[in-house]
């Protein structure tokens, strides 16, 4: 097919007319020619076309300037849209196990390689003094729980005492009282009685005050020694350290008799079930998932998982402009190691899709992307894309009918509305 173009820019006319000169003085005819030899290689292929496309914008009536635009039909495919990337398992949690307390390791249950449960015993340090600390304090103790009960007995007992002598001292002042207003008794037995009552009254705040300090002391102590008790306690459990959860040692770092301090690595250990799998999407993929997302997991000898995406990053690499996203799968039988590598499939719908190559795509003045295409009527019309998938020998793209004819080659040199002659 032969299409005219009716408009040109000044300087591509330019271009070519000086083109065509300079052609025209290596070879005379050449340029002429251009249409006959076009016609007789037309329709090569069945699903390719190449046109010649005529600007009769020239000054001179009798010259064209003749631009070749090539065409291909492209028809949809039904593709699959599961994604495809590498990943790499991890565990699930690690812990350094580190001694608590310090002493000499009288006891190892586990090596390197073995599998523990929660709680489990790993390893036993030497009580030394510690049953001696203990005993001794639950003595003080004892001893001291019973000082004060005492005292709070003596206390108790003295202000009931006293509490009766005031009581006599109040009856023997009012007695006197009523007989000096009688006029049966003198003045200095109401004093008599007052200076008594007073007096008891007086003994009653020593004996609280003697006492407050006494008890306050004892109660002090006596908290001094749980504190330390406490302590003892916790030191004692300390010497028998126990796995934080179910897991593989993974590292062993000390031997029997050998002398350890607080702080002391003993063991790592590392929980592999479930395993993790973290991964990069691109950021053509990223939104086609959401957390919650199910996938499965390969490793290199075919065993496969079914895992769930339980996270996704907010941000993409620097680097890389790819997004982070961790697997989560099941791994009770333990046949996935940390440190693998794995293929992660995330299934997805299949979709009617063109395979193009990227180089025939346009951009627009308004920043749309998309194809130029010849329709039934031979107009070059505009086809906006969405990219679905870009491999190594094409991009797939929809927004196209099922069957297109594009301009694969020269899109440059037409402009959307032309009509193809």
């Amino acid at each position: 097919m032969s299409f005219s173009k009716t408009k040109m820019k000044r300087s591509i006319i330019v271009a070519f007319l000086i083109l065509a000169g300079v052609v025209g003085w290596l070879g005379s005819g050449q340029i002429t020619n251009v249409n006959a030899q076009d016609e007789e290689n037309s329709n090569t292929t069945k699903n390719n076309e190449t046109n010649t496309y005529k600007s009769d914008d020239s000054s001179n009536e009798n010259e064209e300037l003749v631009f070749s635009v090539e065409t291909k039909i492209f028809k949809a495919s039904l593709i699959d849209q599961s994604i495809e990337l590498q990943g790499q398992t991890i565990h699930n949690k690690k812990i350094d196990v580190k001694s608590e307390t310090s002493g000499n390791i009288s006891e190892i249950n586990f090596s390197r390689g073995d599998k523990v449960n929660k709680n489990l015993s790993l390893v036993l340090i030497s009580m030394d003094d510690r049953k001696e600390k203990l005993l001794s304090a639950q003595k003080d103790l004892e001893r001291l729980s019973k000082e004060l009960i005492l005292n709070e007995k003596n206390r108790d007992n003295l202000l009931r005492q006293n509490i009766e002598k005031i009581k006599l001292y109040e009856i023997e002042y009012a007695s006197a009282k009523q007989l000096i207003d009688k006029g049966l008794s003198s003045k200095s037995k109401l004093s008599l009685a007052s200076f008594n009552l007073a007096n008891a009254e007086a003994d009653r705040e020593d004996i609280k005050i003697k006492f407050e300090s006494t008890l306050a002391n004892l109660e002090a102590q006596i908290t001094n020694v749980k504190s330390l008790l406490k302590n003892i306690k916790l030191d004692i459990a300390k010497t028998n350290i126990s796995a934080p959860f179910d897991g593989i040692i993974s590292e062993k770092m000390v031997e029997e008799t050998e002398f350890i301090s607080v702080g002391t690595p003993l063991f790592t250990i590392i929980d592999l079930d479930p395993i993790k799998i973290e991964g990069y999407l691109s950021e053509f993929d990223v939104n086609k998932v959401s957390v919650g997302t199910n996938a499965i997991i390969e490793d290199s000898n075919g065993i496969k998982k079914n895992g769930t995406i339980t996270f996704i990053s907010p941000s993409a690499e620097i680097s890389t402009r790819t997004f982070e996203i961790t697997i989560e799968a099941n791994n009770k039988d333990l046949t996935y190691k940390s440190g693998i590598t794995t293929k992660i499939i995330i299934k997805g719908s299949e979709l009617k899709a063109h395979k193009i190559p990227p180089s025939i795509l346009t951009l627009l003045d308004d920043g749309t992307v998309g194809v130029k295409a010849v329709n039934k009527e031979n107009n070059v019309v505009f086809y906006p894309t969405k990219t679905i998938k870009d491999t190594i020998d094409g991009m797939w793209v929809s927004g196209l009918p099922e069957s297109v004819n594009l301009i694969i080659s020269g899109q440059e040199y037409i402009s959307i509305g032309e009509k193809i002659n």
